[in-house]
C-alpha cells in the first residue's frame, strides 16, 4: 500500500528509563466516516512499583496510548494528518507518565500517515461537500432575490421603475435616456401606501368583499353611473359588470 506523505522514524525516549519497549502498526478512524489513518505507535512502559523478575507484557501500555489515540484522531480530518499527529503526541506528552493496569508508560509516540487512494477519497469528499455548500448559498441568495422582488421591487410600478433606473445607473453610471424625473417622483409618491387613493382603493377593496355578490354588482353599477354622470364614459367602461366571485 502507497502511503502519502513523510515517513519518518519512530524515535526513543529522551530519558533513558529502565523497562520494555513495543513498536506496532494499527488504523486510527478519521472524523470522516470510513476513512482512516495508518498508525505506527512506540511504547515504552515500566512496573510502577519495585521490579520484579519477568518481562511484563506490553497489552495494557499499548492500549492505553493506543485509546488516546484514536480519541485525538477521530477528530481529525485525513487530509490533515500532520495536524492530528501533533495533537495526539502533545496530548500524550504532557500525561506523561500514563498509568495503565499495573504498568507506566514512560514514553510514547504516535506517527501517521494516508495512503493515496484515502487522501483523493477525502479531497472528492471536501470539494463535493464545498460544491453542495455554494449551491445552497446560491439557492439562498436566489429565493431572497425572489422574495425581495415581490415584496418590495414589484409591490408597485413605482417602485420596479426605481430598481431599474438604479440598476441602469450602477452599471452605466448614468440615468436612462428619457427618463422624467419629475414624473419619476410623481408616481413614485402617487403609489404610497399612505396615499389618498391607495387608502381609498384598499377600503373598497375590503368593502367588496364583505358583500354579498347581489350587493357588490348594485355597488358597481352605483359608480358605473357615476363615472357617467361626471362624463368618465371610458372609466365606466372600464369597470367589471359583475364581481369575480373568489376562488374556493
Amino acid at each position: 500500500m502507497k502511503l502519502f506523505g513523510r515517513r519518518p522514524r519512530l524515535q526513543t525516549s529522551p530519558t533513558e528509563i529502565p523497562g520494555w519497549t513495543a513498536e506496532f502498526r494499527d488504523t486510527l478512524d478519521s472524523v470522516h466516516p470510513g476513512l482512516g489513518f495508518v498508525a505506527q505507535f512506540r511504547v515504552e512502559w515500566r512496573r510502577p512499583g519495585p521490579s520484579l523478575a519477568g518481562r511484563m507484557p506490553a497489552g495494557e501500555p499499548c492500549r492505553a496510548v493506543r485509546e488516546l489515540a484514536e480519541a485525538t484522531a477521530a477528530q481529525h480530518s485525513v487530509l490533515r494528518f500532520e495536524a492530528a499527529e501533533q495533537d495526539i503526541n502533545h496530548d500524550l506528552s504532557r500525561r506523561m507518565p500514563l498509568r495503565a493496569i499495573g504498568a507506566e508508560v514512560t514514553w510514547a509516540q504516535v506517527l501517521l500517515s494516508v495512503d493515496e487512494g484515502t487522501h483523493a477519497h477525502a479531497e472528492r469528499v471536501f470539494q463535493a461537500r464545498r460544491e453542495m455548500e455554494i449551491d445552497a448559498l446560491t439557492q439562498r441568495q436566489t429565493l431572497a432575490r425572489i422574495n425581495f422582488m415581490n415584496d418590495e421591487i414589484l409591490r408597485t410600478p413605482g417602485s420596479a421603475r426605481i430598481y431599474l433606473m438604479l440598476e441602469n445607473t450602477v452599471r452605466l453610471g448614468t440615468l436612462p435616456p428619457g427618463t422624467d424625473v419629475d414624473l419619476l417622483v410623481r408616481e413614485v409618491q402617487q403609489w404610497r401606501p399612505e396615499s389618498q387613493w391607495v387608502v381609498v382603493a384598499q377600503l373598497l377593496h375590503t368593502f367588496l368583499s364583505k358583500l354579498s355578490s347581489a350587493d357588490a354588482d348594485e355597488l358597481l353599477s352605483t359608480v358605473r353611473s357615476l363615472f357617467l354622470y361626471y362624463g368618465e364614459k371610458e372609466l365606466a367602461e372600464q369597470l367589471p359588470s359583475e364581481t369575480a366571485e373568489a376562488p374556493e
